[in-house]
């Protein structure tokens, strides 16, 4: 019996603690058992592995909060580049880590519960799919804009108006509008 607590406890240490990140939409929960959505986690942001309890996963989401829209969490401290966004019915709680100065928004974090599939611990690979996905679907029709020709705020609604006429699956737009944001002129992710 020794046995088979010291391996739990030595996987679950393990898993604690790890920044993982995922290449799809995640809906959070409250809770462990919940099977209310109180929002969504979107691809490429990293989160830190806190437990993992009946399938699902506690997870820390850190990043940047507009006083003006508290319900998101996003990953810059200036551009509406979402990390995570709360149903506005949603019951959660931030903690502010840092308060923002001279426009920069405030640094938080908060603690919610995901399935515990499709996490890895390198975000660069998915970041190079969504560049590929960009780059064969996005320069069929007209020359390829470079991802820093736009600001981060103007790419969700460019790709949004020309998607229809792509190949981008549906479960990769995400993905690839982050991509975009990330790499924009005024986010540009090195």
């Amino acid at each position: 019996m020794k046995k088979i607590i010291l391996s739990a406890l030595l996987a679950g240490s393990l898993f604690a603690n790890a920044e993982v990140y995922s290449d799809k939409v995640k809906q959070v929960y409250a809770d462990a058992s919940s099977k209310d959505v109180i929002g969504r986690l979107l691809p490429t942001n990293a989160v830190k592995i806190l437990a993992k309890d009946n399938g699902r996963i506690k997870i820390e989401v850190q990043g940047y909060v507009n006083p003006e829209v508290p319900s998101v969490i996003n990953f810059s401290d200036s551009q509406r580049v979402f990390a995570l966004a709360f149903a506005k019915t949603a019951n959660f709680k931030t903690e502010v880590i840092k308060k923002g100065e001279n426009g920069k928004w405030d640094l938080v974090k908060t603690v919610v519960y995901t399935d515990d599939a499709d996490f890895v611990d390198d975000v660069k690979p998915m970041l190079s799919r969504a560049a590929e996905i960009y780059k064969n679907a996005c320069g069929v029709c007209h020359g390829l804009h470079d991802t820093s020709h736009y600001k981060a705020n103007q790419w969700p609604g460019l790709l949004k108006s020309m998607i229809s006429r792509t190949a981008i699956d549906k479960k990769d737009e995400w993905l690839v509008i982050q991509y975009l944001q990330k790499h924009s002129s005024d986010v540009n992710l090195k």
